[in-house]
């Protein structure tokens, strides 16, 4: 399990994908007091009304070199710095509990199309599995709990 990046469902979409691309990641958890509200992924940026163009990026060891001008990135965000993560976000969220096997994760991830899957006890927000974390579980440490 990781670190979850949260957000609230105040922040701005141009805060969300700085953040997103800072962090290379896919996703963040929406939450309201530690409680987890929502999520919101690239995957809904790509599909808003908007059509928020994310740069492609190569990235080789741990840099990452950018595609495209900072120019096209920039126009793209302030075509959307009045939206909100509560217009974009999936609030109903799928998630676990943190003693899920790692089998039901990677079976919701699969057939929901999920990169990370919050991990949540008595509604508080504990972490992520990422896809990553998935990998490194099933083949580096074997198959432990979300918590492990």
């Amino acid at each position: 399990m990781n670190e979850a990046l949260t957000v609230t469902a105040d922040t701005s979409v141009r805060e969300l994908v700085d953040l997103l691309l800072r962090e290379r990641s896919d996703g963040a958890c929406v939450v309201d007091d530690d409680r987890l509200v929502g999520v919101v992924t690239t995957m809904d940026l790509v599909f808003q009304q908007k059509r928020v163009h994310l740069p492609s990026i190569l990235s080789v060891m741990d840099f990452a070199i950018p595609l495209e001008p900072p120019q096209r990135l920039r126009q793209e965000l302030d075509k959307i710095a009045g939206t909100r993560v509560a217009e974009i976000m999936s609030d109903e969220p799928i998630f676990v509990g943190p003693s899920a096997p790692m089998s039901e994760v990677a079976t919701l991830m699969v057939e929901r199309h999920l990169t990370v899957i919050p991990v949540v006890e008595d509604g508080c927000l504990l972490g992520v599995v990422s896809k990553e974390a998935l990998l490194r579980a099933a083949f580096i440490e074997g198959d432990p709990q979300p918590d492990g």
